[in-house]
């Protein structure tokens, strides 16, 4: 479909760095252990590296970078950053080099997203600081050495979320109404993360522009409530702005959830690791601790409190992260011990 937010979009340059469009399929099996008619858009099946929501922001990242001859992409995140995994991916793909500066935190192994980022070939640094998002002082100290050492570095925030990445989730949201047209669907909401609030604010941007006026649902992993809609008025008036959006246009229905957070980002709770299992065992999905999997928890306690009918397709975003299971075997672990699973002890 040709509209003036496609052509607007199409004046951007971009890296192309997996195959689009990912699936959008309909769980059965899930949807009738919920009581729901159940859709999922696999983000979780972009191809660049096992995969994830953060190739589509990297594509407007990458190209600015080459274009101002960047030979490094520099980035930060948590020990098992999806984000740092994917940089460093896209830096691959592209010929650049990669440097990743993560936290010491509780996930701190051998594991997951971390093992992938060596294996890739990464200048991996650590930083003493329980807070991922205070990285980046770090990340901007190595960006100066290397810039002392004849390199060209290209910096690129905690989760990739910047105005121009944010056009990767204006892209996603415009394929996601396609598709919900091509089913003849009307949803009667859509979920999506919130952690910096680019994917979110996107697709939001692409549905009210495609005129799908039901509520965008927006889990928090990390932030509360005033905090989540400070960034999205951020992200949104600066989409308007490139987008050569009316800046007063409405966001229609929005609601953004922070009681799934737990102690923290990254916190396994038990509610997310249920969500976990039932997608698990009813449509061999493997969601992630730290986003997919709280947003499909908040979906399910929606409709345990009566949120939606049965009859009413809801459609939900899986942006990826499944490498981060492996560093939370522990947790996974004790949780199916307590749910009467017999694992072996090994």
């Amino acid at each position: 479909m040709d509209t003036a937010i496609d052509r607007a979009l199409a004046r951007f340059p971009r890296e192309i760095l997996t195959r689009t469009p990912t699936p959008f399929d309909h769980l059965p099996h899930a949807g009738a252990r919920i009581g729901l008619d159940l859709y999922l858009k696999r983000d979780d099946l972009t191809d660049l590296a096992l995969g994830g929501d953060k190739p589509r922001k990297l594509e407007y990242e990458v190209a600015k970078a080459r274009m101002s001859g960047a030979t490094v992409l520099v980035t930060c995140g948590s020990a098992q950053s999806n984000h740092a995994r994917l940089t460093t991916a896209a830096a691959r793909r592209v010929g650049l080099g990669a440097a990743v500066v993560l936290s010491r935190d509780d996930h701190l192994v051998f594991q997951g997203n971390l093992l992938t980022v060596y294996l890739m070939g990464a200048d991996v640094r650590f930083a003493d600081t329980d807070d991922h998002w205070d990285l980046e002082r770090h990340a901007h100290a190595v960006c100066d050495e290397l810039r002392a050492n004849g390199e060209t570095p290209y910096f690129i925030p905690v989760s990739g979320s910047t105005p121009l990445s944010c056009l990767g989730y204006v892209r996603a949201g415009l394929e996601l109404a396609d598709q919900i047209a091509t089913a003849r669907l009307q949803p009667a909401a859509v979920y999506t993360p919130f952690g910096t609030g680019g994917i979110f604010a996107g697709v939001l941007s692409a549905l009210r522009a495609r005129r799908i006026g039901c509520p965008v649902v927006g889990i928090s992993v990390n932030r509360t409530v005033d905090r989540c809609r400070e960034s999205l008025d951020t992200w949104w008036a600066a989409i308007g702005e490139l987008l050569d959006l009316d800046p007063a246009r409405s966001q229609g229905p929005i609601e953004i959830h922070d009681r799934f957070v737990g102690r923290g980002y990254g916190d396994a709770t038990e509610d997310c690791l249920d969500a976990i299992l039932l997608m698990a065992e009813t449509e061999g999905v493997l969601l992630d601790p730290v986003y997919s999997g709280k947003v499909f928890a908040g979906l399910c306690a929606h409709q345990r409190e009566g949120r939606w009918q049965g009859n009413q397709p809801v459609v939900m975003l899986h942006s990826g992260g499944t490498p981060a299971l492996f560093a939370y075997h522990e947790e996974i672990r004790a949780h199916l011990v307590k749910r009467g699973v017999e694992v072996p002890d090994i």
